[in-house]
């Protein structure tokens, strides 16, 4: 018989008397990893992200990262991020949201991820502990009286990829305030306003043509193109995660016309709203 003892004492990564709440868990495999996901952000929770297959391009705050499988991928509230995995690419993630999440060195809640860091963690050689513990999550949630359980995997997920983040973490470039971020975090605002190239522009203290140019050639897409892509990625958010009608959602996300949005998702996702709505949570 083998018997180990627990190092004592130890101080929890978690703020005196804060519980996060596990909002959801996420299985995305190889086939939805496909589907467009826009641009989006989560106001009130963190997320934490495990790559178990595959490889795929994460966009965060207009950063360009490759993660595979093995990697760690850390959202703090409030960033906005676009993930795709494209034919081919075998991209399979689980997902964690975290809620009330308070982390005792860092001020900000709902922030797991400081300044400093890349987003994109490598597990290692404690990828399979990783993985074990979102699958027994995903499985423990088909179970009655079982929220107790997943609470604190869930934690413990957020305590490794703390761990993880001091042991391998990889230090981030500091994002240079050009032109282009400021157009970004001016549209992220107000993407939900009746916004047109001359507001952006005039907010920014610049020219329309000088604009267009710069943001297109920094960015990858034209202003107003990421303003839609802002705007159908909140819409993806609220169409998986709650049952607000699409009339509702359209609205919500700047879209007075429930007819045009719709007309506008499904030319930029091959799918109607409803349709994309049944295929993220049958």
């Amino acid at each position: 018989m083998l018997q180990y003892f627990v190092k004592q004492p130890y101080h929890s990564i978690f703020r005196k008397g804060c519980i996060p709440k596990l909002e959801y868990i996420c299985n995305v495999g190889a086939e939805s990893s496909t589907m467009p996901r826009k641009m989006h952000e989560h106001e009130n929770f963190v997320e934490i992200l495990l790559v178990y297959s595959g490889v795929g391009l994460y966009i965060i705050d207009a950063e360009r990262y490759t993660a595979k499988k093995g990697d760690l991928i850390l959202y703090n509230s409030r960033t906005v991020h676009d993930e795709y995995g494209g034919v081919g690419s075998n991209l399979g993630t689980y997902c964690i949201a975290l809620s009330n999440f308070k982390l005792a060195d860092l001020k900000q809640s709902d922030m797991i991820l400081p300044d400093e860091y890349s987003p994109v963690v490598p597990c290692n050689e404690q990828f399979d502990d990783v993985l074990r513990m979102f699958q027994i999550i995903e499985r423990e949630n088909f179970y009655p009286n079982s929220t107790e359980v997943v609470t604190y995997i869930s934690m413990a997920i957020a305590s490794k990829a703390c761990n993880l983040l001091q042991k391998y973490g990889i230090p981030r470039k500091k994002q240079q305030q050009t032109l282009s971020n400021l157009a970004r975090k001016y549209i992220d605002k107000h993407y939900k306003d009746d916004i047109r190239l001359e507001n952006i522009a005039e907010a920014i203290n610049t020219n329309v043509y000088y604009l267009s140019h710069t943001f297109k050639n920094d960015i990858g897409i034209s202003p107003m193109k990421y303003v839609i892509f802002r705007r159908l990625g909140e819409a993806q958010n609220l169409l998986i995660n709650t049952d607000m009608t699409i009339t509702r959602i359209a609205a919500s996300v700047g879209y007075n016309n429930s007819n045009y949005f719709q007309n506008v998702f499904k030319a930029a996702m091959n799918m109607t709203p409803r349709q994309y709505r049944l295929k993220w949570t049958k």
